[in-house]
């Protein structure tokens, strides 16, 4: 009878130490499970800096850029009446860009962006029908500078605006760009009656 109680006891205090060691495991893997989920919060919860939002940007331009000059140069645009081609090249295609970053006191647009690229805009003169336009090889370039600007919207930056502003117009003659004015750019044009329309033609392909 001493016996059976006593294997009884062994066997009690056996299964008493069986169910620490397990209850001590599942605490243990609770809290490691709890400290990996609470490193996981953090890490996803990180707040973009400036940097990272001037870092994503670069990439953005550098994108838009690719894009751009991907363009079919031959491909012909039109806008009643008339029809021209045009293209663009970009002196920097890989960056970096220098990036003017402003502050706003709006915390839904915190930052607005401005970009300054040195660009040249190829374009044929207009014709009143397609065939002319695809066959015209005669380009005229301007070189300038484009202003870009980007708003930061609910953490994406959003294209708001985009200015070109050439300096210098040229025509190909022979082997030679030579520079031309801007009245002798307007004799080639076809005749329009309206005044302050060729403007309005030119902002289209700037």
């Amino acid at each position: 009878m001493r016996k059976i109680i006593s294997t009884l006891t062994i066997f009690i205090v056996l299964s008493m130490c069986f169910s620490c060691n397990t209850v001590k495991g599942w605490v243990h893997h609770e809290k490691k499970d709890t400290n990996t989920q609470t490193t996981s919060s953090q890490e996803t919860t990180k707040v973009p800096t400036r940097e990272d939002y001037i870092q994503n940007l670069q990439q953005i331009i550098k994108n838009e850029i690719k894009t751009t000059m991907s363009a079919d140069k031959n491909y012909v645009y039109r806008k009643r009446p008339y029809y021209w081609k045009n293209y663009s090249v970009y002196n920097n295609t890989e960056g970096p860009f220098e990036i003017d970053v402003q502050e706003t006191d709006t915390k839904s647009k915190p930052y607005i962006a401005k970009i300054q690229l040195e660009k040249t805009i190829y374009y044929t003169k207009l014709h009143n029908n397609r065939r002319d336009a695809e066959e015209d090889t005669n380009f005229i370039r301007s070189k300038g500078k484009e202003t870009l600007t980007y708003e930061l919207r609910n953490g994406q930056w959003i294209k708001i605006g985009s200015l070109f502003i050439p300096e210098q117009t040229e025509k190909k003659i022979g082997d030679t760009w030579t520079a031309i004015k801007e009245e002798e750019l307007q004799k080639e044009q076809p005749e329009e009656p309206k005044e302050g329309w060729f403007k309005r033609i030119r902002s289209w392909i700037f």
